[in-house]
Parts: C-alpha cells; structure tokens; sequence
C-alpha cells in the first residue's frame, strides 16, 4: 500500500486539490464572478481581480520559484501586491492632472541608459523566435536555412561577440527598433510609469531648497566636539506606583493632546478562547507507527525502494530531503547531533539503517554511509542520512479541538454567554491588545480568517453570530468575539489609554530622578574622574566625548535637548539636573573643540548635496504617503482570500 502511494503521490495529490477547489467554490466566501467584482477600487478606478491574481502567480514564480508558502506569507504577498496597485491607479491619475508624459527624446534616451535590460529582453524574443521556426520547419534542411536567414536579419550588436554600443545607439534612431514586441513592451512601460514617476518626483522635489548657512549650522554642531563630564540618575532606579497614575490623569494628558491621538489605522478589541494544538500520545504512536511501515520497507530485501528516494518523498526535513536524506558531505565527529540521534549513528555500521529513533524533532530513520574509528576501534565520526517524520497533532486530534469550540460558539449563539461556556469546559476568557486591521493578537500571530471576521465586506451577507468561526494556525485553534472598534482618522483614548499611562509613569520617574539628582548635586560636584572608586547611590558617572549629535548618557544618541543644555553651560561648571529620555542629568562641559574653517567649508558642500538628494527623496515619499493617506481605497480582498 505504502509503495502504491508512493507511485502514485502525484495523482493523490491532484485530486485532493480538486476536491479542496470544488469545497472553496461551495463556500459564501467566494464572491459571484458572473458580478464581476473588483478586486478594489481606487476613487473610481477598479482593479481587475484577473490582473491582480496574475501579478501575485508572477511573483511567486519569479521571486519564490514556486515555492511552497504558508498562509500568512500568501496574506503579507497579497497585501502587498495590492498596494502596489494603488499606487499605480494613484500615480496614473497625477500624471493625467499634471499633464506628464515621455516625450520621443526621452524614451530614445531612456533605451540607450539601459542597454543591457534592452537586449536581454530582445535576446529572450529572439530565442522564442527561433524556437518556433524549429517547431514550424518541414525539414533539417528548411530549419537550417529559416534558421540562418532569421539570424542574418538581426541587428549586429546581438550576433557580435563584443557588444557594441555604438551600433546599438543607431539601431535606436532607426524604425525597425520598434517592430519588436520586446521594445513596443517596454516603451510602453517608459510611457506609463518609469519616465512620468521621475517627472513627478522632479516636479515634487522642486521645492526642496537647502541652504549653505543651514548646512553651516548643521555642519558646525555635528563637527564640534566636547568633553564632558556626566551624572545620570536613571528612571529605571526609580520605581513609581502604576496606582500614582489613575483614568482622570490619562483622560486630562489625552485632552491636552489630543491631535497626537489619531488612530492611524482601523483597529478592533477581541474575547478570546483559545486551546493550544499539540500532538497527543496517540498522534505520537502513530507516526512511529508509519515510521516503522518506512523501517520495514526499506529492510525488506525485496523491495526496490531505495533510502535516497523515500527520503526525498518522505522526509519532513526540507534541508536533507532534496539531497536523499544526507546530512553532511564530510565526516563528523560527536556532539553535531542531538543526544539520541548521536548514539543510533555512532551505533550503526556501515549502510546499515536504524529502526526509528525519537528525539526533541521527531522521529529519525538513519542510514550509515561509513565511519572512521580510532587505533581503539572506536568510532570517531560518522556520516550519516535521515528521514525525519515529525511529530504533530493529527486531523482527528485538531477536528476535536475544534469541536470543542465550535460547541461554545453554538451555545453562545442559542443565548449563553462566552465567559460561562469557556470556564464549563475548562478554557479561560482573555481580552487582546488593540489589533490593526493588518494586524495579529500578539499570543497567536496570524490566524487566517480573523481580519475577515473583524471588518466583514459589505458585499457578503451580514454574519449573524457574534462568535467568529474556529481561526486557525499551526499552533493554536481560537474564536473570537469583537468587542471594540475604531476607524482610522477618528481621535482614540482606549487605543493610546496604556501608551499615555506609561509616559505619565515616565514622567513621575524622571521627576523622582530629578529630585534625587538635586540632593546628591553636591556630591556629584566633588567628583574627580581619576578616583576610579567613587561612587554615589543610584548615580552613573562617566566621562564622554562626544558632539551634539552624538551618544551622550542619560539623552541617549542625537537627542535635541543635549544641544540645549550644553548651549547654555559654563565651561568647568556643572549643570542643573534636568529631567532627560533616561532618567536624570548634570553635565560639565571641560573643553570644547571647533573644527577647522576648510574642513567646515568642505563638508557643507557635501551637506548641500546631500540634503537636497535627501530632501526630494523626503518631500516624494511624504507625498506618495499622504496621497496614499487621502484617497479613499475599497479593498475587496476578502471576497476572494479568507484573511
């Protein structure tokens, strides 16, 4: 049976997809194609779900060569994709209002920029070509002489051994550059994104205008070093009350800053229960069960399975599988395996195979490929393969599991509550963080179907339970129950209430630091940097040099505030403490070192330079960000992804 299977992987494989794609068109998740939903829509713009599914396949071919992805990796993809195709409907409509456009000159200039992406897309056409004359000819004779005749009408810079560039910036100029497919594919791309998306940054970017005397106040702070002594009384020394900071103090500090509180995205508040996913003893007995079956089979003298082959279908160890099972190239010594694993290897003799052996990763089939043994005749080291079959829980484990709270759902729905069927059965009620509507709860990570449950599409019927269906991943098995929400743009106090308690709590300790660093500023005078012994309670000392862009202790690295304190400090004295990012701070300014007028001089040419190639940088990507930010996006993902 198991040899039967073996054989006939492939087929068993594709009719089991068959039977999951009729189950997925069976479900209400999957929208109406004869209505021929969009796969979003951008102002007015519709996205096509064909194009949309195309690029995402492209993708996985061309980036992940087919490679298998879990669920969250096929989301993260999908989101992304479909950014990319906001943009892209946003770009196209400020291209369309600013009236830009590649002009001849500028495609010409742009082939001749990217000569090499030219001719591998013309060296790839050419290859189709001649393939199809191959397919087409009658005879060896009528292919070698199509074949010929094909080759003497290209251009010379593909059939040269050097290319030439200057025959190559000719065959631009000329007419017969542009009846090829390869060419006309991407003078189109220049026309409708590369060479408008450049002039758009031009356009955004001209009013980015740097200065030499900014470059000469940046130049000169960065440049200037300082000695310094510093005393930091740290906030983490100081423990406050979380009780010191109550609801009226949060609420007044949201009031009094309240435009700092948007919420940036849509966000939602979950009851939770949930059971972990773990491999019972049954599930454990019987994969080593089906390891024995694999033992049996490849011990059975008549059997032509070989160990290489059933580890390349079998082996659940993707790094050795692809390579028959085989671990390392080269002989290894002991303790480069884990215990169990190590003792069967160094046990067996030479192509001999082990009955399976358990360790912390599963189940092992070994097979000895040799060993070297010392003048004792004791092994040294082996090389070695493996068949590894992991121990998870099974289908009929996780189906229970599921079962379970499938069970509270129900009863929830016929009028119980969540907390009184979650604690019948055992199972705790927990509430989660606020979680972005591309978000996960932080005990759990992805579970496909939560963001589709939490913001269901208005296209779908409307769910009449309050319970979520059973989420999944590998590890858990979760329902869930909204019960809280916030739409992007709207001013949250919930959503910030615990960031606005922590920075309140932040503030009583660097306040308590102060104090403290106020009563022992007498000390901290007295200090003498050579007495490497000294110490005071709750105090770091330490003596730095640095710039004010610099690390300083106490501010931390390119903290605004230093400037400010050692602006205003007499050299040789110390400073008032003042309350810092971390904690508590005096500082003395011992010496102050200016750089010189020609190196001041160089770098704000650089600074100019750079600060305007960084600015246009900022002032388009600010812009696509808040374009982005103001346009109002219907996403229709979840009419055809369960997310």
């Amino acid at each position: 049976m198991l040899t039967w299977i073996n054989e006939k992987a492939k087929w068993v494989i594709v009719i089991f997809a068959a039977g999951i794609a009729i189950g997925l068109l069976a479900m209400d998740r999957v929208p109406d194609q004869g209505r021929s939903y969009p796969i979003g829509i951008v102002n007015d713009t519709k996205i096509s779900y064909t194009d949309f599914d195309s690029r995402v396949k492209m993708i996985v071919q061309n980036q992940y060569q087919n490679q298998h992805l879990d669920d969250e990796q096929y989301s993260q993809l999908r989101a992304q994709v479909f950014s990319s195709f906001v943009r892209q409907a946003l770009f196209a409509e400020q291209y369309e209002k600013a009236e830009l456009s590649a002009s001849v000159a500028e495609l010409k200039n742009e082939f001749k920029r990217n000569s090499d992406a030219v001719r591998a897309r013309l060296v790839q056409e050419a290859q189709a070509r001649l393939y199809a004359i191959q397919q087409q000819a009658t005879s060896q004779e009528d292919l070698i002489q199509r074949s010929q005749a094909y080759l003497a009408s290209l251009p010379k810079f593909l059939t040269d051994t050097t290319f030439n560039k200057a025959d190559y910036d000719a065959w631009i100029e000329t007419p017969a550059a542009y009846r090829w497919s390869a060419m006309l594919s991407l003078e189109d791309e220049m026309k409708n994104n590369s060479i408008p998306a450049r002039q758009l940054q031009t356009l955004v970017g001209a009013s980015v205008h740097p200065t030499s005397l900014e470059a000469k106040w940046s130049v000169e702070r960065r440049m200037t070093d300082y000695e310094l002594q510093v005393a930091v009384a740290p906030s983490s020394a100081f423990v406050v009350d979380s009780n010191s900071v109550d609801s009226v103090m949060v609420a007044g500090y949201f009031n009094a800053h309240i435009d700092s509180f948007f919420v940036q995205k849509d966000a939602a508040q979950f009851q939770y229960v949930s059971i972990p996913v773990e491999a019972t003893a049954g599930d454990d007995a019987s994969i080593r069960e089906y390891a024995m079956t694999l033992y049996y089979q490849l011990t059975d003298s008549s059997s032509t399975t070989t160990f290489e082959d059933m580890a390349r279908v079998s082996s659940e160890d993707p790094g050795s599988a692809e390579k028959g099972g085989i671990l390392s190239e080269d002989f290894v010594g002991r303790g480069s395996y884990v215990k169990p694993f190590e003792e069967a290897a160094f046990a067996l003799d030479s192509g001999k195979i082990s009955e399976p052996v358990r360790s912390q990763f599963g189940y092992h089939i070994i097979k000895s490929y040799g060993n070297v043994k010392n003048a004792k005749g004791e092994v040294e080291k082996v090389k070695v393969g493996h068949i590894l079959l992991t121990v998870t829980a099974s289908s009929n484990t996780i189906d229970s599991l599921e079962k379970i709270l499938t069970n509270i759902k129900k009863d929830v729905d016929a009028g119980s509550d969540l907390l009184t069927e979650a604690q019948a059965r055992g199972l705790e009620v927990k509430t989660s963080e606020w979680v972005s509507r591309d978000g996960n709860i932080g005990a759990f990570g992805y579970l496909k179907g939560l963001a589709s449950f939490a913001w269901p599409n208005e296209n779908l019927p409307k769910e009449e339970s309050e319970i979520s269906g059973v989420l999944r991943n590998n590890k858990w098995v979760v329902i869930a129950k909204k019960i809280g929400s916030f739409t992007a743009g709207e001013r949250s106090l919930p959503l910030y209430y615990n960031d606005i308690k922590e920075t309140l709590l932040k503030q009583k300790a660097g306040k308590a630091a102060e104090a403290y660093l106020s009563s022992v500023a007498a000390q901290v005078k007295e200090w003498n940097p050579a007495d490497t012994a000294a110490k005071i309670e709750k105090v770091e000392l330490e003596t730095k040099n640095a710039s004010v862009d610099g690390f300083v202790p106490g501010f931390g690295y390119g903290n605004a505030q230093i400037a400010r304190v050692v602006g205003k400090a007499k050299a040789g004295e110390w400073t008032a403490p003042v309350v810092a990012e971390n904690g508590a701070v005096m500082v003395k300014v011992v010496s102050k070192k200016t750089p010189k007028v020609e190196e001041v001089e160089e770098a704000i040419k650089q600074d100019v330079d750079n600060s305007y190639r960084f600015g246009v940088m900022t002032a388009f990507n600010d812009y696509v960000t808040s374009l982005e930010a103001s346009t109002p996006v219907k996403s229709n993902l979840d009419l055809f992804y369960r997310d």
